[in-house]
């Protein structure tokens, strides 16, 4: 296995990408209170590192801890929880683009939610939470590997353009390169995981498939022509009017009624003498 992992390239050893998800988000912790330092309360020092740099701090945690025998141990426990991180993570984005809609804002989500999805059906793979929610029939199942993960890349490339033009001071550069960094290096951590479970057809199978969601709803337009359809609305819409229509207006048209039949009936007795 050593032999093995020697002769790969480093963004496909998974060891080498976590050690450099630590190192990157170290550095994305020092640089973020660079300027917090400074102050002399050492409390608010670390309550800013808590209140900025939560999601960090605990996706540290679940890298450190795989690299221990106990994290190894429990590995789909830990997955469990950064799904369950990103997916606060996620509901706050989508909160945070109805507060403030913006480019950025919606960038993130979408980051987010790529990110979530692509957990989901990554990191709950041989878990009994994936056979007790059928998730092989999620039609999400049917993205490839590669999909995911390109998709994902283009974008944190336009959230990274988007941060650098709106970005005039250089820590802040800084910390958006960073950022692009992280969440690739993540979106290369789950795409090994998922190739190494694909490798070894570890619940591999897919059921879910977007051709079925749009077979039903071809049948459903193809069903009826759109003329039928036309005169169904036709129908139901005078059948309501006549429901809503005044009393008044059906006693004239029951008068209208009464006059025509009696002044036919009297042509008729004329016509007869």
């Amino acid at each position: 296995m050593e032999e093995k992992e020697k002769k790969l390239k480093w963004y496909d050893n998974a060891n080498t990408i976590t050690s450099l998800m630590i190192g990157v988000i170290l550095l994305i912790v020092i640089c973020s209170q660079s300027f917090t330092t400074t102050e002399n309360n050492s409390l608010s020092v670390f309550s800013s590192i808590i209140n900025h740099n939560s999601l960090y701090l605990v996706v540290l945690v679940y890298f450190v801890f795989l690299k221990t025998k106990k994290g190894k141990q429990y590995f789909n426990y830990l997955n469990t929880f950064l799904v369950f991180i990103y997916l606060i993570t996620t509901i706050t984005s989508l909160l945070t683009v109805i507060q403030s809609f913006s480019l950025n804002t919606v960038l993130s989500l979408a980051e987010n939610t790529i990110l979530l999805l692509y957990m989901i059906h990554t990191l709950f793979r041989d878990t009994l939470i994936w056979k007790e929610f059928r998730l092989n029939y999620s039609p999400f199942n049917e993205i490839t590997n590669e999909s995911y993960f390109y998709s994902l890349i283009v974008v944190v490339v336009f959230m990274l353009v988007v941060n650098l033009i709106s970005t005039v001071v250089f820590r802040g550069l800084l910390i958006s390169c960073l950022d692009a960094v992280y969440v690739v290096l993540l979106g290369r951590y789950i795409y090994l995981y998922r190739e190494y479970l694909d490798l070894h057809q570890l619940d591999s199978d897919n059921e879910g498939n977007f051709d079925e969601v749009r077979k039903d709803i071809q049948e459903v337009l193809d069903s009826t022509t759109i003329d039928e359809k036309v005169v169904d609305v036709y129908e139901k819409v005078k059948e309501e009017t006549k429901k809503i229509l005044p009393k008044e207006e059906k006693v004239e048209e029951e008068k209208s009624k009464r006059k025509t039949t009696t002044k036919k009936t009297v042509k008729k007795k004329g016509e007869d003498k």
